[in-house]
C-alpha cells in the first residue's frame, strides 16, 4: 500500500515521471532539498540532514562510493523521508546499506515503497513496456535502477 503523500510534493514528484529516467535530483531541488554526493562511512548508503545554518533548509548525503543506481535509490529514499516523516526525524535521519535508520519498520517500509513509486512508477513502466521494452533488464537500463529493483518492482520471482 502506498503511503499518502502530501498534495504538493504528490505534484512535483509527477512533474518529474514524464520520462525515463526520472530526474531524482529535480524532484529534490523543486521540493528544496540539496543533494551533496560525499565520502560516507561504507556502511552508509546516505542522510537527510535539517541545515542549521539556513533556516528550514535541508540536505541529502549519498555515499559516493555506492554504484550511481544505488545513489539514485537512496536520493529517492530520503525524498520520501523527507515528504513523508519530516516531523518525525528531528535533525537527521541516517541510512544504513539496509535502509535502516532507527525509524520503525513501518516508516522505513514507506520510504522504502515511496521511492521505488518514485523512481519506477507504474505509468512511465507501462508506456516503455508499449514502446517495445518488455525485460526487466531493459526496463532497470531505461529507468537507471539496478535490474534487483526493477524486478521485485514488477513483481518477479528474485
Amino acid at each position: 500500500m502506498m503511503p499518502s503523500v502530501p498534495d504538493r510534493a504528490a505534484e512535483i514528484i509527477s512533474r518529474h515521471q514524464k520520462e525515463a529516467p526520472v530526474k531524482v535530483g529535480g524532484i529534490a531541488r523543486d521540493l528544496g532539498l540539496a543533494v551533496v554526493i560525499s565520502d560516507l562511512p561504507l556502511a552508509v548508503s546516505g542522510m537527510l540532514t535539517k541545515d542549521k545554518s539556513r533556516e528550514g533548509q535541508w540536505t541529502i548525503r549519498v555515499n559516493r562510493h555506492e554504484h550511481r543506481h544505488r545513489q539514485r535509490y537512496t536520493i529517492a529514499h530520503e525524498i520520501a523521508h523527507f515528504v513523508l516523516h519530516k516531523d518525525a526525524i528531528g535533525d537527521q535521519v541516517v541510512d544504513d546499506t539496509f535502509y535502516r535508520s532507527g525509524l520503525s519498520e513501518r516508516r522505513e517500509f514507506e520510504a522504502n515503497a515511496l521511492a521505488a513509486e518514485i523512481l519506477m512508477p507504474w505509468p512511465l513502466i507501462r508506456n516503455l513496456m508499449n514502446g517495445g521494452i518488455r525485460s526487466a533488464e531493459e526496463l532497470a537500463t531505461s529507468l537507471e535502477v539496478s535490474p534487483a529493483a526493477m524486478t521485485i518492482r514488477l513483481g518477479l520471482p528474485t
